[in-house]
């Protein structure tokens, strides 16, 4: 992996208080930072000194944005009976489906769902995640958030529950719930830088 990179030939989107658009611009990175930025052509001196340098000619170059609402194991549930009204959706489709979620089916289901976010441009996801189906729900949570660990991604594991007026099988009373949220969160905050 590169520990520096220049990205240049792109519409810089600065998100400054100015407000500036260097188009077209670069900005050199290295160990993650931004260390320079400027418009028009990259000094020489600074593409001499880069690992790896990328063109983003025809692009927009700006921070990475949030997806603030997603359910990441629904990536395997796509167009299954999606025609349907939202609790019908759920109590015929989604939740009787997700009572078989296991942590390896949550993983791939996460990495499939995340990638989708990295390619849209999205670099922290929150991700409200209520499926903990019987004895491996604490592991679901802890494969959701390797998935972003692995990818590099942030991720804001809002672990959600209910106990009453809810899907049986998925449902979980409260002190379960927090020492699930506790657990996830004694393990991976951090992880994302």
């Amino acid at each position: 992996m590169a520990n520096s990179r220049l990205i240049s030939g792109g519409a810089v989107v600065t998100v400054d208080s100015s407000h500036r658009v260097l188009d077209p611009g670069w900005v050199a990175i290295s160990n993650g930072v931004i260390t320079q930025l400027g418009e028009g052509e990259p000094p020489a001196d600074v593409v001499s000194s880069v690992d790896e340098h990328i063109s983003a000619v025809g692009c927009a170059v700006m921070p990475g944005m949030t997806n603030a609402h997603t359910h990441l194991f629904q990536s395997f549930f796509r167009g299954l009976a999606d025609d349907r009204p939202l609790l019908d959706w759920l109590r015929e489709c989604i939740w009787p489906a997700a009572e078989h979620i296991t942590p390896e089916i949550a993983y791939h289901a996460a990495r499939i769902g995340l990638l989708e976010n990295l390619l849209t441009g999205c670099t922290t996801v929150i991700d409200h995640q209520y499926v903990h189906p019987g004895a491996e729900g604490d592991l679901i949570d802890d494969a959701v958030c390797r998935a972003a660990d692995e990818l590099g991604i942030r991720l804001l594991l809002a672990h959600g529950w209910a106990d009453r007026n809810y899907h049986e099988p998925l449902a979980e009373d409260a002190a379960t719930a927090i020492q699930r949220a506790k657990a996830v969160f004694d393990q991976w905050d951090g992880h994302d830088g």
